[in-house]
């Protein structure tokens, strides 16, 4: 073999050997970028556990209708109002006004 048939072997190779290196890495690439994509089409998983200090439940205006903390549990009307609560104390459901109306246990 002559040396120029050596040099043309050589760089013959080491073109196919690039070609294989982009293609590895164009499919390397590929993958990573479906993984986001992967992970956003997953089906709703369930949490184990859910930890918060508050939770609040709003209406489609912003309103808060409900909450929830380490005191108890409460319920307001379109107003923002507490219509009904409830804590260690008992259960108690107020009026437009805020006045008790019913409460147990003995209020």
């Amino acid at each position: 073999m002559s040396e120029t048939t050596v040099f043309e072997s050589r760089v013959s190779k080491l073109e196919q050997d690039n070609r294989r290196l982009k293609l590895t890495v164009g499919a390397l690439l590929l993958v990573l970028a479906a993984v986001p994509l992967i992970g956003a089409v997953m089906p709703d998983q369930i949490q184990d556990v859910v930890q918060a200090r508050k939770f609040e439940v709003v209406d489609e205006n912003g309103t808060r209708r409900a909450g929830l903390n380490a005191t108890g549990i409460g319920f307001a009307d379109e107003s923002n109002n507490i219509r009904a609560g409830m804590n260690a104390d008992g259960i108690a459901y107020f009026d437009e006004s805020g006045n008790v109306v019913w409460c147990a246990p003995g209020c």
